[in-house]
């Protein structure tokens, strides 16, 4: 795929980190180190995860002033400074002086957490941050240098449902998923979870392997036709109630798959 380097004018002004849902954001000191794990995310941070393509949530500190917002008050993991704006988007793998590789995957979404701060969640369409899988890990420090390669690889699509698409056929044989996983696997809030059962409805004729989902308790759901039977012969043990044999379930400790 084609790249554009950018010369590294830019760097890191700021860094975060969310260590509890619904708390407040803990900044770095200027000497303070974050670490970036390959495929996880920021040490200590609540969204780091496997599965996860919004593992950390960069911000434009050009952005924040224009919009007069306090860094971290969009709850972003680094505001950077870049001298080409235009290059800060899904698609782009931003690379520090340090070889932590950051490949930004999405449009972070404006949501409730932040209606204190902008009251006009649609002003905020596309200026509240990119979201980014962390491709290489390493250390991180306010001032590191960083690159922007653009057009690096394909974004995340904007579509929940095609992204469910995308993501259920990574699923490997003999695992499974709950609808937790697959809640953050396609970058969307836990509360999405009550769409995904349309979701596995309406794609009942794609030739997904839809029989690797479960709900959160490891049972098998009752719309999936021939459920218990597909997973046996990928070599999933599956349990039944003698009570209710309608009601099956696998053991989670042994077949559930994280990433």
């Amino acid at each position: 795929m084609r790249s554009r380097e950018h010369p590294t004018f830019n760097h890191i002004e700021r860094l975060f980190r969310k260590e509890q849902h619904g708390k407040a954001m803990v900044e770095a000191g200027p000497a303070d180190t974050f670490a970036c794990i390959t495929g996880w995310g920021v040490a200590g941070d609540s969204n780091a995860h496997r599965l996860s393509p919004r593992q950390i949530l960069l911000t434009l500190q050009s952005e924040l002033e224009t919009l007069n917002i306090a860094p971290g008050a969009l709850r972003e993991n680094i505001v950077i400074s870049i001298d080409e704006p235009q290059a800060f988007r899904p698609g782009t793998r931003i690379i520090t002086d340090k070889g932590v590789e950051i490949d930004l995957t999405m449009y972070c979404e404006p949501c409730q957490q932040i209606l204190p701060i902008v009251r006009d969640l649609g002003s905020m369409i596309q200026r509240r941050g990119v979201l980014g899988y962390i491709r290489q890990g390493g250390e991180i420090t306010q001032g590191d240098g960083i690159m922007l390669v653009a057009d690096h690889h394909a974004p995340l699509p904007e579509s929940p449902y095609q992204r469910f698409l995308d993501f259920v056929p990574r699923i490997p044989a003999g695992k499974v998923v709950r609808y937790r996983d697959l809640a953050i696997a396609i970058g969307v809030a836990d509360s999405f979870v009550r769409a995904l059962p349309g979701y596995i409805k309406r794609s009942a004729d794609n030739q997904l392997p839809l029989h690797r989902i479960v709900n959160a308790r490891g049972e098998l759901l009752s719309y999936v036709p021939g459920h218990a039977a597909t997973l046996s012969r990928e070599g999933v043990q599956v349990e039944f109630d003698r009570a209710n044999t309608a009601r099956a379930w696998v053991q989670l400790e042994r077949y559930l798959w994280l990433g």
